[in-house]
Order: structure tokens, then sequence, then C-alpha cells
């Protein structure tokens, strides 16, 4: 099934693979020459998205939805993500220019942050939990759902802020159309999940807000934030930014994890009974919601927004515990997805069917997407990857080909770089140069093969070939040289054509078929001549039989003679 959320753009894209090495479920396949998406194992982290360096990915988009409400002048209320920071030095100018373009109201969605953390002190109150897994991230607790299901009763059962934010304002503007200024792609699919249904109508990136309003930026530094209570919320989109808002607790010790490969790791030992005690604060994307796929446009900004965050909640007080005004219960679910079993034998023999035949030959560089060449095994079996995909294994195939190549091929093969000295050279190029003996690399060409012209040449010859014959003296041979520029690598290549041989071989035909013209001309003339005697001999002898003849003839008529 193929994601509705990440759609990709096929005309886009160079096969460079790395959106397949970014994914960290594997969910991104690469089969038949293309990259797809497997929607059951993606958990919209959005790391295929931020990899793409060729604008091959593109999220779903609900932009052309919002702006028939505003045609329609409905009630459309923003909430702002917090990390608006990236983009947005002052929600206050944010605010301004929304309400010019037809938005009723803009709010921060850290005011949902503020009571979820207030949900989470009063949960560590209770103390019935073994550990707490922060749930603000959609994109780590569907990987918990799919992947980690036996870690489900340690997710805490508090909806994220974006939810809670959303059921806050539908509670005091039921008719309003609200919508989230998003860093993120998860929260596109968060407010469709049935479970947290009507809290949230569409979501808006942040890149799609600033193309849109880009005619009427304009920011005054100076502003000041509005504070609200729990204002230190603001500090939820920077790393470890859910534990600032908490006071100490006696009961659990607090600790951050970025990052979908650490945050498997915390998982795993959590599995294994190493954490206890401990509420973790879990985030998809390294640095958090300020480093989101749909942020990451503008990753230089991060850092900006990160001071910019800090230094306006440096003096708010921490959360307390208390009531809510809204119900911030969340059930999370087992979607654990069943995979294939395969039997060591099966993967022994897919894995010698790619070449894996000997420890040498098992490079597990991560190159094709998969960590090893077992798990790429594994990941063929399933019907997931292309087996003939490894990038060493290319590699060693070319180079074994050109080694193959230039070592038996009969012409010489000179590489030069642009100040025309020797880079390489074939095994040929020395046997008919006579440096069999001596590394050639660094010499000058003109002193091997030393011709005006020849360089001249060299030095202008572009895209196409040039081609070139000279007769060198010091080796007593004729090449033909075809000249071939190599403008990726600032090289010109030279193959050297030995054409000594046959043109002496031609040579000698040239002289054979003279002679043989000249003495099948001195046969024919002497024949003439033969002719011409035995004509002359043959005309005189004739012409005395017939006067002996005609003698003979007067005898026998008795005529006088």
């Amino acid at each position: 099934m193929k994601s509705e959320y990440i759609r990709l753009v096929d005309s886009h894209c160079h096969n460079c693979l790395r959106c397949v090495r970014a994914c960290p479920t594997n969910a991104m396949t690469y089969l038949h020459n293309e990259p797809r998406i497997d929607a059951n194992e993606c958990i919209l982290c959005g790391a295929c998205y931020a990899a793409c360096p060729h604008d091959a990915k593109s999220q779903k988009s609900e932009f052309r939805l919002v702006l028939s409400w505003l045609n329609a002048h409905e009630e459309v209320i923003l909430t702002a993500a917090p990390s608006f920071a990236v983009i947005w030095k002052n929600i206050e100018v944010l605010r301004k220019m929304l309400i010019r373009r037809g938005f009723s109201e803009t709010r921060e969605t850290a005011e949902g942050a503020a009571m979820v953390s207030r949900a989470y002190i009063n949960l560590m109150k209770e103390h019935t939990m073994k550990n707490i897994i922060t749930t603000c991230c959609p994109a780590v607790n569907t990987l918990i759902e799919k992947e980690y299901p036996d870690l489900i009763g340690q997710m805490a059962p508090v909806v994220s802020p974006l939810i809670a934010h959303g059921r806050l304002i539908k509670q005091n503007h039921p008719d309003a159309k609200v919508v989230f200024l998003s860093p993120c792609i998860a929260k596109y699919k968060e407010i469709r999940d049935a479970r947290f249904a009507g809290a949230v109508d569409a979501c808006v990136s942040m890149e799609e807000l600033i193309t849109w309003l880009k005619d009427d930026l304009q920011e005054d530094e100076e502003a000041e934030w509005t504070e609200f209570e729990g204002s230190i919320a603001r500090v939820y989109p920077t790393s470890g930014g859910v534990i600032a808002t908490l006071p100490e607790n006696e009961y659990y010790d607090y600790l951050a994890v970025d990052g979908i490969d650490r945050v498997r790791t915390m998982l795993e030992a959590i599995r294994d009974g190493e954490l206890e005690g401990c509420l973790l604060e879990v985030n998809s994307c390294r640095g958090a919601c300020l480093g989101g796929p749909l942020l990451s446009h503008f990753s230089k900004s991060e850092f900006h927004a990160h001071h910019r965050i800090r230094k306006a909640v440096q003096d708010q007080p921490k959360i307390t515990g208390g009531p809510l005004p809204v119900d911030m219960k969340a059930e999370w679910k087992d979607d654990h997805i069943p995979h294939a079993v395969h039997s060591e034998e099966e993967i022994r023999r897919q894995m010698i069917a790619m070449g894996k035949t000997s420890p040498m030959k098992i490079h597990d560089c991560g190159a094709c997407g998969y960590e090893s060449c077992r798990l790429k095994a594994i990941a063929v079996l399933d019907g997931k990857a292309d087996p003939k995909i490894c990038l060493p294994e290319a590699l060693e195939r070319a180079q074994s080909l050109s080694n193959v190549v230039l070592d038996h091929t009969p012409n010489g093969i000179i590489a030069i770089d642009d100040k025309l000295q020797v880079r390489e050279m074939n095994t040929s190029a020395r046997k008919m140069l006579g440096l069999d003996m001596i590394n050639p690399t660094g010499m000058p060409l003109e002193g091997i093969l030393p011709n005006d012209d020849l360089i001249a040449l060299i030095r202008k010859t572009g895209l196409k070939p040039s081609y070139f014959h000279c007769y060198y003296d010091m080796y007593d041979r004729l090449f033909e040289h075809a000249i071939v520029n190599v403008p990726s690598q600032d090289l010109k290549v030279i193959i050297l054509m030995d054409r000594t041989l046959e043109t002496m071989q031609e040579i000698a035909m040239a002289e054979m078929r003279t002679h043989t013209m000249d003495v099948t001309q001195q046969v024919i003339n002497d024949q003439m001549r033969a002719v011409q005697e035995i004509a002359s001999m043959l005309g005189e002898t004739t012409a005395r039989s017939k006067t002996a003849l005609l003698k003979l003839q007067k005898v026998v008529n008795g005529e006088k003679v």
C-alpha cells in the first residue's frame, strides 16, 4: 500500500538511494529501479523527505482546503507549533499577518503543551507506571505500536500537545475550523486518527505558509511575546524541552532521547529491563521538533530558533500539577505487523545468490539501506529489496573489468593530467615505449612522445576524440594515437595503436604488387615479340611454298616456267 502522506515524484528521482538509506524502518523499498513506500511499515518520521536532495518527495497538502474555508469566511483558528520560531522571530507578527489574510485567530500549540506537562506531572504523582514514555511525537508512538507493542503499557496515556490544544479550542469555538501549523509529516496522520477525531481539521506546513505570506513578510524584532499560563512550554520543540517544563520528581528520573536510532536503543534497553523509574522524553527527529522534516529547508535557522526560545522562557516558572480543562486521555493499541519467518538455510542460500560466499564478501556497509548483508538478504526474501544492488560488489566488478581490459588489451593506454604529465600507463604502453622497468608516473608526455603537433592536438581536443599518426625514430615504430578527453577528472587519455608491422606489411604488399606487374608486363612483351617473329617466319615460308606450288602447277600444265 502506498503512502497517503508522503508522495514520490518519479520524474525528479535520481535513483541515488539516499531515501532508502535514511529510512529507519525499511519502509522505503527499491525494486524495479524505483523507490516505493510501504505505508504499513512507515512511521512518517519524514527522514526520506529530509534526505532527498532532488525534491523527489512531497508531503500531502491540505492548504487548498484551508483556503476554501477562508474564502467562505468561516471561522478558522490557527494553532502554531512552537517550532514556528525557526521561521518567524515573533508570534505576534505572524498573528497580525494571518488576521489580515482572514484567519479569525492565531494561537500557540504551546498552550496545549503546558496542559500535557501538567498531565505528566499528575501521572508521576500517581506512581503506577514502571516508566513513562512521553507521547508528544506521533512518529515514535507509531514506532512503538508497530515494533514494540509489548511496551505500550509504558507509554503515557496522554494525548499530544496538538490534540490537547485542538480540543481546548473546539471546546470554546465548537464551529471553528482548527488548522495546525506543522513542522512534521506525522501530524497529518495523527489528526486523521479515529482516536483523536474532531480535535483538529487540517495541517499546513510552515513552508506553505511562508510562500503564501511572502508579499506580507515584515517582522518587528522588538515586539514582545505575549505570556500565558505555562508559557515555559514554548521550549517543547527543543531537545529536552518537555523535561525543562517539569519540576523535580521523587519517583522518576528524566531522560531525553532524540533520533529514531537512539530511541530504538532506549526501547531495547526498556525491553531488556535495564531502565526503570524514568520519564523518557522521546523525539524521532534529532534536535526534536526544530529538526522536523518540514523545516529541513530552513535547517540553518534551527539554532537561532533554539536561542530565541530559550531566551523567551528563561525566567518562566515550571509547570505544576492540577486539574485539566479537557479530556487528555489517550489509548494506545497493538498495531504489530507480522513478518514472514525465514529459515537459516533460506537466508544462507539467498546470501550466496547475492555473492556473499565468504566472510570477505560480507561487507555490512549499509550503502544499500540495510545495516547488514543478512538483513538485506531477508529483505530480498520479503520482496522488498533488489538483490543486485550492492555498492562494494559493483565497485569490485567494475574495477575487475577495467583491470582485465587495461592489463590485456594490446593497445597502449596513457592517462595524462592538465599539465601533460603521466598519471597512469598500462602494461602494453610500457612495453611499446620501453618503460617496463620504470615507473612513468609524473613523466612529461613530451619526453616519451616527442611531437609538437601531437601536443598541440591534445591541448585543443574537446568532447570529440582526435586521431593522429606519427613515426618515432627513437622507437622505430609508427603509432596511431586516439585522444579522448575525460573532463570529469581533468584527464586526457591517449590510446596508442602500433601500426608499424601493419604498415610494413602494406608496403611489402605494395612492392610485391609493383614487382608482379613489372614481371607480368615483361612476359606479355616477350610473348608479343615471339608471336611477331613466328608470324614473320610463317609469312616467308608461306611465300616460298606458294612460289614453288605455282611453278609445279605450270609444269603440270605444260607451261613454261
